[in-house]
């Protein structure tokens, strides 16, 4: 083998290893890209379960109880202007109403809140008595 030969071969293993350093680098920068997508997708669904949990999460629970209130309030009672109900008496039917519906019970405080504000007819809280509705005959 003469030293030009030799000479040869030494710049082809080192261009040869040259091009494999370069694929390296551009595997490496693949992977660090891919690893930036990782986190930016991470940091977005932390944002994105953050949302919800803070925000839509106690949304959907107003509805869910306000949603078993008025539910009690359209299967359970009949508007009548001319009569009474206890708040306790009222709110005890509510508890009980669901109970056999499988329906969350809310504290009655929020019972209350909700409750005065349904419409057609609005209910009017005097005195401790609900005024304008009655129980279904099948409620009590």
């Amino acid at each position: 083998m003469e030293p030009s030969d030799h000479l040869t071969d030494t710049e082809k293993k080192l261009k040869s290893l040259e091009q494999d350093l370069n694929d390296l680098r551009q595997g490496l920068t693949l992977v660090n890209d891919y690893y930036r997508d990782l986190k930016k997708i991470s940091r977005h669904q932390d944002a994105v379960e953050a949302v919800d949990e803070i925000i839509a999460k106690p949304l959907v629970d107003d509805d869910i109880e306000f949603e078993g209130i008025w539910r009690f309030h359209e299967e359970a009672l009949v508007a009548d202007g001319g009569t009474a109900v206890p708040c306790q008496e009222m709110y005890e039917a509510f508890v009980r109403y669901c109970k056999t519906s499988g329906r969350n019970v809310v504290e009655q405080d929020a019972f209350e809140f909700v409750f005065a504000r349904i419409e057609n007819p609005a209910p009017v809280l005097d005195r401790g008595t609900w005024i304008g509705y009655r129980f279904c005959k099948d409620t009590r």
